[in-house]
Formats: C-alpha cells, structure tokens, sequence
C-alpha cells in the first residue's frame, strides 16, 4: 500500500456569524497531535466580529477565506476547491476535535488505505464541559455500506455527524460535493454518497469529535416552514435513488424504502402532499406503508395498530401535551 507516511489533512470549516464559537473551534485544531494539516476557514458572508477573531491567529497552517454569504454547501466546496490535502476533515463552526483525534484516524487510513472513510466517538460540548455521548453503540465498529445503511435506517439511533469523519481525498472527489438542496441533512446526504463510494468504513474508536448542543440558534432547531421539509425530503430521496444505483435488489428497494419511511415519519403530519409523494415512491418500490421506526413505545403501537394508526396516536398526543402546557 503506497500511502504518505505524514499526508496533509485539509481541515474546511465554512464560518457564519460565529464570533462566540470559532476561537475555541480554530484552537482545537491548532493543538492536534497530528501536525501536517491545514485549516481552511471559509468566511461566508458574517456580519458580526467572526473574522476578528479569526484575525487574532498567526498559525502559518491558517489558510483563510472571504466570499459572498452563499450557505454552508457552497462554502465547504469552496474550502474543497482550495483545499491541498490528502485526508479532508470538515468541521462545524461550533464543535471541537479531541487533541489526538486526527493522529488516531491518520494511523487506521495508513493501515487501511484510500477506499474507507474513517468514523471516530461522538461526543458533545456545553460551554467548556465534553462529555462522550450514549447510545452510539451501534456504530462503534467497522460496516460496509451495506450493513451501516441497514443499521442506520433500521434502529432509532444518533447519527454520526460530519466532524467525526475523516475523508480520503479519493472519496471526495469521487462525488460532486455538497448540495445545498438537501437543506439540513446536507451533511447525511453527502456522507452517505461518500459511504455508497468506499468500500467500507473503519472506526477508530481514540478518534473523538464533540458536537455543540448549546447553540441558541442551531440550524436543527429549524423545522419551521415548508421550504425546510421540501428539502428534507430531497435528501431522503437522494438516499433512495443513489441506493438504486448501488445495491442489487431486494437490498436496493428495501433500504430505499426505509430512507423514504424516515422522512414520511418524522415529518407527520405536516405538509400531506409531501407525504402523498413520499408514500407513492414507496408503493413504487414494492411497499404499502412505512417502515416502523422510533422509540420504543412507538415500536409497539405500530405492531398492535400499524405504523399509520401509531403515528395518528402519537400526533393527537403531542395535540393534547400542547395544549396542556399551554393551559
């Protein structure tokens, strides 16, 4: 295997009116172990004092960027665009990378090589406090992309977020970048074409990235007008149509499937024709109702009632506990 003993890592981090986080995001790249990296921030048109705090760096591996407010999409494939490395890091504004995180993944891709991307923990952040985060135990093991599409659509879990990966350049140009029309799965919907081009994914367990949950404004927080559903459900049909292209069927349609089911559950019952559309691409794949996914209680209902009676159930009572915290 002909691999860089020390290969550059480009670390992207599109910045937007960050002044609060990005200090403490630049410094934990500053402070990695693993020292061949360059940190690429891409301004993307903040109004607030984001690039004076930039400005307070002298790192000569700071690489730093100014361009119209063009979303997040846009700004991290600028950051590609620019980038030199042979490993891609991409982080958030706002989260934070362990010390050793990208010594630890560097040392399973010499080991493993172009064709993987490689997973790290998951952890959060609160003010200054990390914590490792529970009920990632499912993903704390190597998959192909079978099987970690199969894990990731058919148990209610957290999802690995985009600062715990590390990308192979091979696999980042294999795909043509972020797409903004996914709105705010874009980072599940890149990853997931960047999975379906790898051969597999290798977790390195010391690898750990830590996910800000203090943000006031977080764009997860978000849910608020159609045009975020419509968008929401162009990532879950993104999932479809490239699972088509990849897996043999039955796998295709049934992980096609349950992608659709994700978006058709969580989202009820806003927006029914959104939901029409979604339930007709299923029946096209084969299958009449959604695929039952949530908690446990959810679960259960669907098996007693069915998925459709569970999810009238369970909306007349987020109607009632509403109504009931209003009163």
């Amino acid at each position: 295997m002909n691999l860089e003993i020390s290969p550059l890592v480009s670390i992207i981090i599109p910045i937007y009116n960050s002044e609060t986080y990005i200090a403490d995001t630049i410094l934990s790249c500053i402070n990695q172990s693993y020292a061949n990296i360059e940190i690429i921030l891409v301004n993307d048109g903040s109004t607030d004092k984001s690039e004076e705090e930039v400005f307070k760096f002298t790192d000569s591996r700071i690489r730093y960027f100014k361009i119209q407010n063009s979303g997040a999409c846009e700004a991290r494939n600028f950051g590609i665009a620019n980038a030199k490395g042979q490993l891609y890091q991409f982080l958030d504004h706002d989260d934070l990378i362990e010390n050793d995180k990208l010594m630890h993944q560097v040392n399973c891709y010499g080991k493993n090589g172009n064709d993987y991307i490689y997973s790290g923990t998951m952890g959060s952040v609160s003010g200054k406090i990390r914590t490792i985060d529970p009920g990632y135990e499912l993903y704390k093991k190597d998959f192909s992309p079978e099987n970690y599409f199969e894990t990731k659509l058919s148990y209610f879990a957290e999802d690995i977020t985009t600062g715990a990966w590390l990308v192979p350049s091979k696999l980042v140009k294999s795909t043509h970048g972020w797409d903004s029309r996914a709105g705010l799965n874009d980072d599940g919907e890149y990853f997931m074409r960047i999975i379906l081009n790898s051969i597999g994914i290798i977790f390195c367990k010391e690898a750990i990235f830590y996910f800000r949950r203090d943000v006031p404004n977080s764009l997860s927080k978000q849910f608020n007008s159609k045009e975020v559903y419509i968008k929401w459900f162009f990532s879950y049909q993104s999932y479809a149509a490239n699972f088509l292209k990849k897996f043999e069927s039955p796998t295709a349609k049934k992980l096609a499937w349950k992608a659709l089911s994700v978006y058709y559950i969580s989202s009820y019952p806003l927006y029914p024709d959104l939901l029409k559309q979604c339930k007709a691409q299923m029946k096209e794949l084969g299958y009449d109702k959604p695929f039952a996914t949530g908690g446990k209680g959810f679960l259960i209902a669907s098996k007693y009632v069915g998925v459709e009676n569970a999810l009238r159930i369970w909306n007349y009572k987020r109607k009632v506990t509403k109504l009931l915290k209003n009163a």
